[in-house]
């Protein structure tokens, strides 16, 4: 699989927020400067925030969308710096810098007597975390477990981003209603991508107990080209069926860089490569190629007629 280059993927990013801060002042010329700003990076860090987040989902769906997999860590970071900005503005407005600003709201701008600023505070507390361990030292030194358990926490800082724009508009009469249903739109989509996405891979999940002679019937590969992959849910584990020189191996379908989906991947120079960042594994052996310690757990196919199972363990 061919990503798009990092530097041709920020370029596109840094478009994006030149165009959406230039061209939205020409375009919106109503509010004086530091509203303005404060409500573009406000709405721009929200609108990346919920694309970051719909990336996964959005890839179990549609598989072009892996392409962009490849560099969500640079939009993740990116929707941190739009966060840091915009609590800058806040903080910084009407010329004066004073935390004190961030407290200073109207008496309905609270959600269980919170002012809506703490909320947002609170979201940008867990990116902040997220920005600064998102790098592969802390992947290998947490190991992917708990690097992911941590970045789980980004769903929680979504739903307080949610939380405190809604206390903003709803607080403060009269309503911006516009707004509103555009951001509940946003995330009722990013929430039905998620569950659509939960929806197919339990549908992929089926109980499979092992027959008198230890196999577990996993069905035809008779249709699997030649240098591809294609994933299986046993009890609960998925695994990867791979097609390699004309044999079926299998091997996890779990990644161990970032748990990505191995069983969507393609072999490359005799190695199954992860459709996310591009780790590649041995579907024979389920080594990493050479001076690569990264391994996974392989398991044993047995082949009768068209049919195929999974030797229990």
């Amino acid at each position: 699989m061919t990503f798009t280059p990092k530097w041709k993927f920020d370029a596109v990013l840094a478009a994006i927020v030149a165009a959406w801060f230039f061209g939205g002042r020409a375009l919106v010329r109503g509010p004086d400067l530091d509203v303005f700003l404060v409500q573009a990076s406000a709405i721009l860090t929200f609108l990346f925030l919920s694309s970051a987040i719909s990336l996964g989902p959005l890839a179990r769906l549609w598989p072009p969308a892996t392409h962009f997999i490849y560099n969500r860590r640079h939009l993740g970071v990116t929707t941190w710096a739009l966060a840091v900005f915009h609590a800058s503005l806040v903080m910084h407005y009407g010329n004066n810098w004073k935390l004190v600003n961030v407290l200073e709201v109207e008496p309905g701008q609270t959600f269980l007597r919170v002012p809506f600023t703490l909320y947002g505070l609170g979201a940008l507390a867990i990116l902040t975390a997220m920005a600064l361990t998102s790098w592969d030292y802390f992947l290998h030194a947490w190991t992917p477990r708990r690097w992911k358990l941590l970045h789980m926490a980004v769903y929680a800082g979504y739903a307080l981003v949610v939380i405190h724009f809604t206390t903003r508009f709803v607080g403060q009469p009269p309503v911006k209603w516009k707004p509103l249903v555009l951001l509940w739109l946003v995330a009722l989509a990013v929430a039905l991508l998620h569950q659509a996405a939960a929806l197919k891979e339990a549908r992929g999940d089926r109980p499979a107990p092992a027959g008198a002679d230890g196999l577990i019937l996993l069905g035809s590969f008779a249709d699997l080209p030649d240098g591809r992959a294609r994933t299986v849910h046993v009890n609960g584990e998925r695994i990867a069926v791979v097609r390699k020189n004309g044999a079926l191996w299998a091997i996890s379908n779990v990644c161990p860089h970032q748990n990505g989906p191995l069983g969507e991947g393609v072999v490359r120079d005799g190695y199954l490569e992860c459709p996310w960042h591009g780790y590649q594994f041995d579907p024979c052996t389920g080594l990493g190629p050479p001076g690569f310690a990264d391994s996974v757990p392989t398991f044993e196919l047995v082949t009768k007629g068209d049919q195929t199972y999974l030797r229990a363990r």
